[in-house]
């Protein structure tokens, strides 16, 4: 793995999902706080950061009225809109004051749907930097990462999967994708395993040079 090739990829860090009295955050509790989801997000960030590799940020954001989701929505996007979360340009929408988010990060605008990919520029922006290999970490683990694992996929990218640095809506859903689907479309590995493995692998392209270099 070539770090400076390689691309954290993070969908959905918002307040709505990840803070105290945000709309979605009663739903991923029980998963952000068995896994240490958070904590693991910003180790997964800084780790990555120190190798020099890119730090993404897909959050996904509606229209007051939602009409991004057309006139009848229904599955994860009518959960979205009857708890009125993730509008444009609200506290909810921001990428939360828990997470390590640097100005040289980039973030991807537009997402509106459940693929990151869909409708935004990603996929140019990694290519634009000779991104070959992405992480996927964040919310939520069956939805967005899950959708955005396929797509990612099917594009060519090698993709790994956060095990312990995503969550969803509730511990079985969790499990059922971590263990059954991921595999299918990703490597899934913990945030601690990613970062050995792209600092082994760097040491042995580049022996005595460090990752970031």
């Amino acid at each position: 793995m070539n770090a400076k090739q390689t691309a954290i990829v993070l969908l959905e860090l918002q307040n709505d999902f990840l803070s105290e009295g945000g709309k979605l955050y009663p739903l991923l509790k029980p998963v952000l706080e068995k896994h240490q989801v958070i904590a693991n997000l910003n180790r997964l960030i800084n780790g990555a950061r120190e190798q020099g590799m890119l730090i993404v940020h897909t959050p996904i954001q509606f229209s007051p009225d939602y009409r991004e989701m057309g006139h009848a929505p229904y599955g994860i996007m009518a959960t979205v809109k009857d708890a009125g979360a993730l509008v444009k340009k609200t506290w909810g929408s921001e990428i939360a004051p828990v997470i390590d988010r640097r100005d040289s990060d980039i973030v991807i605008d537009g997402k509106s749907s459940i693929d990151a990919f869909a409708g935004t520029n990603l996929d140019f922006v990694l290519r634009a930097h000779g991104i070959t290999t992405i992480a996927l970490a964040g919310q939520l683990t069956n939805i967005c990462i899950e959708s955005t694992m396929r797509s990612a996929y099917d594009k060519g990218y090698r993709v790994f999967g956060i095990t312990d640095a995503s969550a969803t809506i509730g511990l079985e859903q969790y499990r059922i994708s971590v263990e059954n689907n991921w595999p299918m479309f990703s490597l899934p590995v913990t945030q601690r395993e990613f970062l050995e493995q792209a600092a082994g692998s760097c040491c042995v392209t580049s022996p005595g040079s460090s990752c970031g270099q």
